[in-house]
């Protein structure tokens, strides 16, 4: 027998569901089309949960925020329909992060294009956006899907998920040939630390990759200043922080942990994983769960 969703309840009180005041806007270019890309996070009624509108060309597309909406795709999240190409939005999950990090419940994201913009290539931009125009308490207690029992994934990577009475995150980093290295960082998940640590930290690609993407046209806005590029003794920008690559894979981990529907409490502990052993997770998760 599945466990039951539970409610999220802190020691004292009850939590809210929480949405927006009002429309949350984003623009920048995407990297795949080369064009303008325009996100708007619209409110959403209680129960709602997370949801994206694709509009092109005047048609509306609904995409839900699930795991059988998951297109498997390397580096990235991806939703929509495996069999059109055109009803699929990529880079997903620095907009669901955001929304996870800072206490979210319900919100349409609605977006012009096949992708979301990665602009400086952190949630930084959605915070600052959904931040802009605050949140409300909505009149209904708020659920989360609540870790009761160890679950893993041991796929060269290893993913865990264990019990705990908040929203933890550990990741374990290992680039043993170039200047990543080791590193390791662990943080509590609340807004204060999402918007400090997690959001601010911008996705890293190594310099060989980014030389494959350009070369294969596989991307048509070739700007390198959207993302850190790793070199075997260098980086391309200043750090943020000294462990900005480990607080980037926790939000990745927060928005592909948010293709659930719901907000997790569990501590989440990464050892080299990356958005394909997260995404197994959130499976698991909600076969267990849901």
């Amino acid at each position: 027998m599945k466990a039951p969703i539970r409610k999220a309840n802190k020691p004292e009180m009850t939590e809210k569901q929480h949405t927006l005041n009002d429309v949350a806007i984003i623009e920048g270019m995407g990297v795949f089309t080369g064009a303008q890309v325009r996100v708007e996070i619209h409110p959403a009624p209680v129960d709602h949960g997370p949801s994206f509108e694709q509009v092109l060309n005047e048609t509306s597309t609904q995409i839900g925020v699930n795991v059988k909406n998951i297109i498997e795709t390397e580096n990235r999240t991806v939703l929509g329909d495996i069999e059109k190409p055109e009803c699929q939005v990529n880079l997903v999950e620095h907009v669901l992060g955001t929304l996870h990090g800072l206490g979210v419940d319900n919100a349409l994201i609605r977006v012009n294009s096949n992708e979301v913009p990665l602009i400086d290539g952190s949630a930084l931009p959605f915070i600052n956006a959904v931040d802009k125009v605050g949140l409300r308490e909505q009149d209904a207690e708020r659920k989360e899907i609540v870790i009761e029992k160890p679950l893993f994934i041991d796929d060269n990577a290893l993913l865990m998920a264990l019990p705990s009475n908040t929203l933890k995150i550990t990741y374990f980093l290992d680039h043993p040939r170039d200047f990543v290295g080791k590193r390791i960082t662990h943080i509590e998940v609340t807004p204060d630390n999402f918007r400090k640590r997690i959001g601010p930290a911008r996705t890293f690609i190594k310099a060989e990759k980014v030389k494959d993407l350009v070369d294969t046209g596989a991307v048509k806005h070739d700007d390198q200043s959207q993302v850190l590029v790793i070199h075997k003794d260098k980086v391309s920008q200043p750090l943020r922080f000294a462990d900005e690559f480990c607080y980037h894979k926790m939000l990745d981990i927060l928005g592909d942990l948010y293709l659930g529907g719901r907000r997790i409490r569990g501590h989440i502990i990464g050892v080299r994983s990356g958005h394909y052993q997260n995404r197994k997770m959130i499976r698991k998760i909600v076969e267990e769960y849901l």
